[in-house]
């Protein structure tokens, strides 16, 4: 398969042009670059010694469900599975194709993890799986066109090294997350502190957080952009409040809104907008959809995109 370098489709290898985007695929730059990226690492716990004491074919029914449970769950919010060493899977978010909420979809996958287990394990009849996970958020050499699903390593740096380590710290069926992932994505996801750890090749005491859940997108932006005035844009904002009250006064009707990077300020318009009416704030609601690149909120019907 040919991942394409612009927006990570898969291709056919006979394929010269890109599917989804038509990007050619026989001219993709070949070399390296550095990207800030979101690491996941996901290991069983016990995993070695339960395998030691259970047949072959156990141990292969067992982890040929748990690799695609794992890859499927990385790759539903935006990641690529970088390698499989072990029983062991890292993913990346970040690479080859970059979102504004990388940190943020890491936690996302890394927190389903260990409930797909559990469904795993109550099917089981051999070895029970148990899996913990560390999350990091860091500058790596991303090498550009590499193919993972070849063997060929994609992300080299210490944001890998150092997500393997905090893995190693997390509880079972537990998320660690270090201090730029945690801080990344405080704003989205509840989390407690743990003790400051020492980690293999760390000078001093790093600090880590336990992810526990990912709150409602609801209540989230708002305590974001609480109290930042908005400058410049006051005929976008009128649309909005325009188009807003005509959603509320007419025949069934439904809001689109795309999720943009913060440049374009339309994420930032509309929260603008929550603040800046006199809108009573019952009449909002929200989700979450952070695997697409468009959310919607609906009353069924007619549609209107800004």
């Amino acid at each position: 398969m040919l991942v394409c370098p612009r927006c990570g489709e898969n291709n056919p290898d006979r394929a010269r042009f890109c599917l989804a985007c038509a990007a050619p695929l026989d001219q993709a730059p070949a070399g390296e670059e550095r990207k800030i990226v979101s690491v996941l690492f996901a290991d069983l716990v016990g995993f070695t010694a339960a395998s030691e004491r259970a047949d072959p074919e156990d141990v292969r029914a067992a982890l040929a469900p748990y690799y695609a449970s794992v890859k499927r769950e990385i790759e539903r919010f935006g990641g690529t599975v970088e390698k499989f060493i072990g029983d062991a899977v890292v993913g990346v978010f970040g690479a080859p194709v970059a979102h504004e909420d990388d940190p943020e979809r890491a936690v996302l996958a890394a927190l389903r993890i260990p409930a797909v287990v559990d469904e795993l394990n109550e099917d089981a009849r051999g070895v029970r799986l148990s899996v913990r996970i560390g999350v990091n958020t860091g500058e790596a050499i991303v090498a550009i066109g590499a193919r993972p699903e070849l063997g060929e390593g994609m992300v080299v740096g210490d944001v890998i090294n150092t997500a393997s380590r905090l893995q190693g710290v997390a509880p079972a069926g537990g998320v660690v997350v270090g201090e730029a992932t945690y801080l990344a994505t405080k704003s989205v996801a509840d989390y407690v502190p743990l003790d400051p750890v020492e980690l293999k090749g760390k000078t001093g005491a790093v600090p880590v957080w336990q992810a526990l859940t990912v709150r409602g997108r609801f209540g989230v932006d708002v305590e974001q952009a609480a109290g930042k005035p908005f400058i410049g844009r006051d005929p976008e904002l009128e649309i909005l409040k325009q188009t807003y009250r005509r959603a509320l006064t007419s025949r069934p009707f439904s809001w689109r809104r795309s999720r943009e990077s913060p440049a374009s300020g339309s994420r930032d318009c509309s929260t603008s907008f929550a603040f800046g009416s006199t809108i009573s704030r019952r009449s909002w609601s929200g989700g979450r959809v952070a695997a697409c690149r468009t959310a919607t909120a609906s009353r069924s019907g007619r549609s209107a995109r800004w």
